[in-house]
Parts: structure tokens; sequence; C-alpha cells
């Protein structure tokens, strides 16, 4: 068995919080089934609606349904996809440049010893 969504949670938890100083928040909507799984929330920029998944994993059609209803509203937030660890280290990176800042250096250097897949979609 590979590794579970709830670890890739938890990693990206740990990365907004170490690199930014940040905050996560599980989303549950009752009533709203396949809203994302997290919103990041990080000094700076808008909130951040954040499906993660592991390297293999897909969206059921309800989540694509949803994400793209979501998506239609035109808010300043931004929504994506995260795939793995990966895909992570990808977006805490993009959202690092995004800012100006150069906090990753750590990161760059740290070596990855996953075969994870990076896939990201931010839209």
């Amino acid at each position: 068995m590979g590794i579970r969504e709830n670890k890739i949670e938890t990693y990206l938890s740990d990365e907004v919080k170490r690199v930014f100083g940040g905050e996560t928040r599980k989303w549950v909507s009752p009533g709203h089934d396949g809203v994302h799984d997290q919103i990041v929330f990080i000094p700076g920029l808008p909130a951040i609606f954040v499906e993660v998944k592991v390297t293999d994993g897909e969206l059921s059609p309800v989540q694509e349904r949803e994400h793209k209803r979501l998506k239609k509203i035109k808010t300043t937030s931004i929504f994506m996809t995260v795939y793995g660890h990966k895909g992570v280290d990808s977006l805490i990176e993009s959202l690092t440049y995004r800012l100006g800042i150069d906090q990753c250096m750590n990161r760059c250097n740290r070596k990855n010893q996953s075969n994870d897949v990076v896939i990201i979609n931010i839209q």
C-alpha cells in the first residue's frame, strides 16, 4: 500500500507553516461533496484551495464538477490540485517565487528520496 492522502496533507501543512508561517485548514462543507481538501492561508496571498491526491490519484467526477463550479465564481482565490510530496514541493516553490522571497534554499538542496510524479495544476 502506498502513501495515504492524509500524510500528504500533513506534509502540506508542515511546509506551509515552516516556509511561510502560514496555516492550513481541512475543508468540510456539509451538503457540498467534492470540495477541495485544504484551505491554505499565507500572508500576502489570497486563500488557496488545495485538492491533495496521492501520486497516481485521480479526481472523481463529483470533485471535477465542484472544482469547476468554484473556479467559475472568478474570485481572487487560487484553486489547485497537487499530487504527492513532489506536488507539494512544487507548490511551495511556486508560491515562494510568487511572493518574491527566497526561503526555499534548504528545499532546493534537500534530496527527495521518493519517486513521486510532479503534477501541479494552478489556476
